[in-house]
């Protein structure tokens, strides 16, 4: 698909994310069910190996394939010219990625029960002996919706945390109209959840963490 997101790569977040993550949930969710700078901070300090975000990667030109040969020859030359008259220089060794945009992330933490309650979103209750991954937000960019990439992003992540035994099972609460989409992933509905978060109507989702045998 030539619209496709060029270069992407999924990793787990870090507090150095914090504003791309507060941008992009402001443009993905209504106010009422945004998910707090100062919860953003929390749940990044606490839990960043349960956060991952999805990144389309501008690299050095070197590793950019689509200059045409020419091109990629002049450039080359410009930048070693350049690097000649560094050589003598102590520069730390410069990352092949210059930017990263985020396009998509899942924030979650271990929660105290087996489904998402009101309790378990507030600051302060990630609790990590906890088997229970609650997934607070689920967001990909207006911009890039509709090319499959909010699927992407979670089979990658049950899979990452699947096969790591960080726990039994990851939950997640959704509006209605999206329980299909869940169910499509491999969620389980159970049903209509008491949390009222936002004075919305909630359903309980949950999917079982089993790691995959790659001997066979």
């Amino acid at each position: 698909m030539s619209d496709f997101p060029p270069n992407l790569s999924i990793r787990p977040l870090t507090i150095e994310d914090i504003d791309k993550c507060v941008q992009l949930e402001n443009k993905g969710f209504p106010k009422e069910e945004r998910c707090s700078e100062q919860k953003f901070k929390y749940r990044l300090t606490v839990a960043p190996e349960l956060c991952s975000g999805l990144f389309i990667r501008d690299y050095d030109y070197k590793y950019n394939f689509i200059n045409l040969p020419e091109v990629a020859e002049e450039l080359e030359k410009a930048h070693d010219e350049e690097d000649d008259l560094r050589e003598d220089e102590d520069f730390p060794a410069k990352s092949s990625v210059l930017k990263e945009t985020l396009i998509g992330h899942i924030i979650a933490t271990k929660i105290p029960g087996e489904k998402i309650t009101e309790e378990s979103m507030e600051l302060g209750t990630h609790t990590e002996k906890s088997r229970h991954i609650g997934i607070h937000s689920v967001v990909i960019d207006p911009t890039w919706r509709g090319k499959n990439l909010g699927p992407l992003l979670l089979h990658d992540y049950i899979q990452k945390l699947s096969n790591q035994d960080v726990g039994d099972q990851v939950v997640i609460i959704a509006h209605k109209e999206l329980i299909p989409f869940y169910e499509k992933i491999g969620f389980n509905d159970n049903g209509e959840s008491r949390c009222k978060f936002a004075d919305t109507t909630w359903y309980d989702l949950s999917i079982d963490l089993v790691a995959k045998d790659d001997n066979y």
